[in-house]
């Protein structure tokens, strides 16, 4: 439900659902899922709203329901945290949590460690390596292509690729990843693309001239 309602748009009931979700794994004993359900709370509210404080109240909630075995839990915790420690200015310890997302996510949930993998490609831009985050970057993007990762996952790095690459003037490679995803979306059941990809897709056409 939390994923078809973000896919319609209905960021509200996503969230929603899966503090639902969050509450009802914490009355069934599954404090893992309980603390995935958090993460994901947090994620879209980093994402959607940029509410901080409730970023940080969500993901301090996770952690305290955390225990020390890695699980996919752990992996996401880590790249939400890395964002919003990004956004927060700590670049430090965003490296350091995009770099756990990753090594965590190789092992037990990809998705996770192809989110922490393009925060570690932006933080290497940020840094000034622009090479090597290009590179990175490239590396993420195809493999959201390759059609391996859920959808929502797909768009969240699709998104951040596109941001990435329009931040540092790259519009050619943001338009033949743009039109990679068109492409993508065109044959996958992921309701209507998120309004922000529209925002992109129609910032580059305006840009090779077809204002309309």
């Amino acid at each position: 439900l939390a994923d078809a309602a973000y896919a319609a748009g209905e960021l509200d009931v996503t969230i929603r659902t899966w503090e639902r979700a969050h509450a009802a794994f914490l009355d069934a004993g599954d404090v893992v899922m309980a603390a995935a359900a958090a993460v994901r709370v947090a994620m879209h509210l980093l994402f959607d709203t940029a509410l901080m404080a409730p970023v940080r109240g969500w993901l301090a909630r996770a952690e305290r329901l955390l225990g020390a075995d890695p699980t996919p839990a752990h992996a996401w915790h880590a790249a939400v945290r890395s964002y919003e420690r990004v956004l927060s200015g700590d670049l430090d310890e965003a490296r350091r949590w995009a770099r756990r997302s990753v090594e965590i996510g190789a092992r037990c949930d990809p998705a996770a460690a192809a989110v922490g993998g393009v925060a570690e490609a932006r933080l290497r831009i940020i840094d000034g390596d622009v090479e090597a985050g290009l590179a990175m970057l490239d590396d993420a993007g195809a493999t959201v292509m390759s059609g391996t990762l859920d959808p929502l996952t797909t768009g969240v790095v699709y998104c951040e690729l596109v941001c990435a690459l329009q931040g540092l003037a790259q519009y050619d490679l943001a338009e033949q990843w743009t039109e990679a995803m068109e492409r993508w979306s065109a044959t996958n059941a992921i309701g209507s693309i998120h309004g922000r990809c529209r925002v992109h897709r129609a910032e580059i056409l305006r840009l090779r001239g077809r204002c309309a």
